[in-house]
């Protein structure tokens, strides 16, 4: 098995335990949590680029965004995204919106094979155009129940 496609396994599995242990934090307010997570990522981050042996493209990233200044504009766009993205998905478990917030991350990956096909020109297999049917069957079958 490749390690993407373990590190996609462990990542929807780690999605679905922070769904769970956000119900545990209940006196926490859905900002509270976002907090404390802003606050533990950047070491934990930093502990698993350590110990994962990917620290040395930090390196070659800094490079990269020092070549090309453009990038450095991107940042802030992407982080603020990525801060909504992780304050939604601790706030809306809390707050009674589990299966709303749900459906959005099951329309991800839909709209990574739609940015592919559209802005990258990718092709898909026939059995990855199968896949993407049936999600999108799913999908549809949720939103009309």
């Amino acid at each position: 098995m490749s390690k993407g496609i373990a590190l996609s396994v462990l990542a929807s599995v780690l999605f679905a335990v922070m769904y769970f242990y956000t119900s545990l934090l209940t006196p926490l307010t859905g900002v509270e949590i976002f907090g404390w997570r802003m606050l533990l990522t950047a070491p934990c981050m930093t502990l698993f680029m350590l110990l994962s042996g990917e620290w040395r493209h930090v390196g070659a990233i800094l490079k990269r965004l020092l070549g090309q200044p453009l990038l450095l504009l991107a940042l802030p766009l992407s982080a603020a995204l990525l801060g909504v993205q992780l304050w939604l998905f601790m706030w809306a478990p809390l707050n009674g919106y589990s299966l709303d917030v749900s459906l959005g991350y099951f329309l991800l990956p839909l709209t990574m094979v739609l940015t592919g096909r559209i802005v990258y020109g990718e092709q898909l297999s026939r059995l990855q155009t199968i896949a993407a049917g049936l999600a999108t069957l799913g999908v549809l079958n949720e939103l009309y129940q």
